[in-house]
């Protein structure tokens, strides 16, 4: 491939991408353009973060409306990007600039350091954009959300797909994803969660900008993009990263108001944690601390009760819409936790059991285990699940620092406290590293913030201080880079083409060619039962049914016969005809007799049809060939 193929392919998903990013910020300024912020950098990070919340509960709106159409989608978009550029233009010289840039005093003598850094730092954001140019190939992205993203656009509504894994769940990160590919297709969608990985970044080099240390925050922001783990989130049409942002930039506006005691922070912190709390449950911890906050304040300021009821209000619109879609559906708002309490199927006992999984992973719940958990996710990242064997940075492990730090530092202690609490509630409850993910930008901001108090505490010097955070700099972007560095040398050059696509994932993504052979053959009212091959699910054109499925739980195969055969009449009541097996990889539940398929079939109605080395391909007999 040529470099004018790459260069059209960045062109135009960047436009995508920048399309995206001019129509969120201009809804987000609706609200926040006569809001003073300390920089421009701190009002692009608030207004581009809020107008994506308000977009994706725009499209859930258009969703339960039944238009989720893609030229509607490109037109409300094109039109809000233009309205946004329109505004830019004409305000320009005028009041744009003004309350935005503020003097910054004192520190200008190593102002010259920051140059360099900030070329590095923005090298460094092109080489993580550059890996999110690859079809996505990461377990959940195609396990389910990029399933339940898509099915969105091929219903035009928010629907409850039940065949995969999580059939319901808080949608409002599935919805962004469903604007991108609207817009272009998926590979924009893992450039939605990279832009909030960015986001993130930059709003830990605003905080540092607002305490006048440009350099501290620089620090911090690539301490949060040093993370292994972290990267390879931000890479993917994930949504964890998109839950830490909302997180970090809730708990830095909450901080700002109880300093400045402006309405308006209340409610931009209050309504993110809100929309965090829409991208994943785990969200919902955050909130209720944020509420929890805004009883405190209630109970000691008087002059601040109308505020803080407000806030609460706005948090419930931003909250309310992805829960009550559960309720609806499940009657139960928090399912597939307490599923007892939830109706029909969705109260199924099995529920229980195929989830319980995922609440005993990690260290036995004990004292000494918390205390220990900071150094194990480091070193022993498979005893948490890690995601493809990602790890943090190692400077993490010295988090619990700021726990001593804390109770004398004010500005130490607030951080440690957020980032502490839920800790707490992921130690009690499910031990998955990605789930901590979520408090890593407000733990690695309390950890630095104990370290500049110990530094300046030492040392009076700017230049030691400036000497301090540039090595913590460079050491985490030598860390991350290498990491970046090392998957690429992996994975080549990425494809600009369907033909190269398609020759990618044959040679990255195990199992396509069985879903290529379906595709090709399979009819429109065909559905594919698919089995321990979960990662192949969004490839399959034809409706799928994953045998994870949390309402799979109660039917699953046993591969003998007759005792399949209540099994396969309820799958081809579903209109299964074809039946996807990783026969190379089998789960412990899985007891796939030791024979073989062609000459002594599991399911005499249905042949083999496809095998390679991974995955068996069956046919029903009467669907195809």
């Amino acid at each position: 491939m040529s470099g004018i193929e790459y260069l059209t392919w960045f062109a135009t998903h960047l436009g995508a991408l920048g399309l995206m990013l001019l129509a969120a910020g201009g809804l987000g300024g609706v609200f926040l353009r006569k809001h003073g912020f300390h920089s421009a950098l701190e009002r692009l990070v608030f207004t581009i973060a809020l107008g994506l919340g308000l977009w994706a509960l725009l499209i859930f709106a258009l969703g339960l409306l039944g238009l989720l159409y893609r030229w509607v989608i490109l037109g409300m978009t094109a039109a809000a990007a233009l309205g946004t550029v329109l505004y830019l233009i004409r305000s320009f010289r005028g009041q744009w600039s003004q309350g935005m840039r503020r003097k910054e005093g004192g520190r200008r003598s190593h102002k010259w350091l920051m140059t360099p850094l900030i070329l590095v730092g923005v090298s460094y954001w092109g080489l993580l954009l550059w890996v999110t140019q690859y079809p996505p190939i990461n377990w959940d992205s195609t396990m389910y959300h990029l399933v339940l993203a898509r099915q969105y656009l091929l219903e035009h509504r928010i629907v409850i797909h039940t065949g995969i894994t999580f059939p319901a769940l808080p949608a409002l990160n599935h919805t962004l994803f469903s604007w991108a590919i609207a817009l272009k297709d998926d590979v924009l969608a893992q450039m939605v969660e990279h832009t909030f990985l960015m986001l993130t970044a930059l709003g830990l080099y605003a905080w540092g900008k607002r305490q006048n240390r440009a350099a501290f925050g620089l620090a911090v922001a690539a301490f949060w993009l040093a993370h292994p783990l972290i990267l390879w989130l931000g890479e993917s049409a994930y949504v964890d990263v998109s839950l830490a942002a909302f997180v970090f930039l809730g708990v830095y506006a909450l901080r700002i108001f109880l300093d400045e005691r402006k309405a308006v922070w209340w409610y931009v912190g209050i309504a993110f944690l809100g929309f965090a709390a829409g991208v994943k449950m785990p969200g919902l911890a955050f909130l209720a601390l944020g509420t929890a906050l805004g009883f405190w304040v209630f109970l000691r300021e008087r002059d601040d009760r109308k505020t803080i009821v407000k806030g609460w209000l706005l948090a419930m619109v931003a909250v309310t819409p992805w829960y009550a879609f559960i309720a609806y559906h499940t009657g139960n708002p928090i399912w597939p936790l307490f599923n007892q309490y939830s109706r029909g199927i969705w109260g199924d006992p099995s529920v229980s059991a195929g989830y319980g999984w995922i609440m005993d992973t990690g260290l036995p719940k004990t004292f000494l285990n918390f205390v220990r958990a900071p150094v194990e996710v480091v070193f022993q990242p498979q005893l948490f699940l890690a995601d493809s064997g990602r790890t943090l940075f190692p400077v993490i492990i010295a988090w619990p620092l700021a726990w001593i730090i804390a109770w004398r530092v004010r500005y130490v202690r607030w951080w440690t406290l957020w980032a502490f609490a839920y800790m707490c509630y992921w130690f009690v409850s499910s031990q998955q590293l990605r789930f901590w993910a979520a408090a890593l930008p407000i733990a690695g901001l309390a950890l630095y913030e104990s370290i500049r108090w110990i530094v300046e505490t030492i040392w009076k010097r700017a230049a030691f201080h400036h000497a301090v955070w540039i090595a913590l700099t460079l050491a985490a972007a030598i860390y991350g880079c290498s990491a970046m560095i090392a998957e690429l040398q992996l994975k080549g050059w990425f494809p600009t083409n369907p033909e190269a696509r398609d020759e990618y994932l044959s040679n990255n993504f195990g199992g396509y060619n069985a879903v290529k052979y379906v595709n090709e053959r399979a009819g429109e009212s065909d559905a594919v039962y698919v089995i321990n091959a979960s990662w192949l699910n969004y490839y399959f054109e034809p409706r799928v049914i994953d045998y994870l499925g949390l309402l799979q739980q109660s039917n699953q195969p046993t591969f003998r016969w007759p005792d399949d055969a209540q099994w396969l009449q309820r799958i081809e009541a579903q209109n299964v005809r074809w039946i996807i097996l990783n026969h190379a990889n089998p789960s412990p539940n899985l007891k796939i007799p030791k024979q073989n398929p062609v000459l002594a079939p599991f399911w005499p109605g249905y042949l083999l049809v496809y095998a390679d080395s991974q995955v068996w391909v069956f046919c029903q007999k009467t669907a195809g060939p």
